[in-house]
């Protein structure tokens, strides 16, 4: 009976484990400029791997800027799992990590168009809702609406946040922030992205790029830790 409950336990961390893999890209392109294979064929990076410088120039930065750890995120806001790490992770982070001045967290817009038809435009309008000061409010009530990413709902959530509405819905309707959303969504698949959520942990420098470890998917708050933890130990 022991070793048929020990068997039980695996079998349920695998599924566990599997179960937090977010979305992830059909027939992805070449990825990985840093990693090549037998003949020279960029490869993907496998989590936990030290991957591709990634930059963070022009992208909001939540916590202190000079924090001597940098998290990104390369996210979704269609994607459940991506919604996950919002409610159940980040949170805990945020309260021991970023609000502590140990880290500061990055989001980067990565949108699978393919089967997230809003996660695009929803990108668009936290951008917009941050020429009024409200990007990060914007970005929670998002997550926080899953079912409402029209354009319509977008419109409503700004006006729910007390933004100008005509400003923002010029903003929004001219798709200003488009090419910083693409922009965002290439520089993921140059360094290896494949799926949402994917994450970056390493050093901060002064360059605004970080060398970092690769996780993926909505992974246990535990692993976080220890990969902030070794990044800060390496300070």
């Amino acid at each position: 009976m022991r070793l048929i409950n020990w068997r039980l336990c695996i079998v349920v961390l695998c599924l566990t484990i599997i179960g937090s893999q977010g979305p992830r890209l059909e027939s992805p392109p070449a990825l990985a400029q840093s990693q090549t294979g037998s003949q020279g064929r960029p490869q993907p990076i496998q989590p936990g791997s030290a991957a591709a410088s990634v930059s963070i120039a022009g992208n909001l930065i939540m916590g202190k800027k000079d924090a001597p750890v940098t998290m990104i995120e390369f996210s979704d806001y269609q994607c459940p799992f991506c919604r996950r790490f919002f409610e159940t992770t980040l949170p805990t982070l945020k309260a021991e990590y970023i609000e502590t001045g140990k880290v500061r967290y990055v989001f980067r817009d990565f949108p699978l168009d393919q089967i997230h038809p809003h996660a695009r435009k929803a990108a668009e309008a936290a951008h917009c809702a941050g020429d009024q000061g409200k990007y990060w409010e914007m970005h929670d009530l998002l997550f926080q609406n899953p079912q409402a990413l029209r354009v319509e709902s977008l419109k409503t959530h700004a006006r729910s946040l007390r933004l100008n509405g005509a400003t923002f819905d010029a903003c929004l309707d001219r798709s200003k922030y488009a090419a910083e959303v693409q922009k965002d969504f290439d520089d993921g698949m140059a360094v290896g992205v494949r799926g949402t959520p994917s994450f970056f942990v390493g050093k901060t420098r002064s360059d605004d790029t970080i060398q970092g470890v690769f996780l993926s998917g909505a992974l246990p708050t535990p692993i976080f830790r220890q990969a902030i933890d070794n990044a800060l130990r390496e300070h």
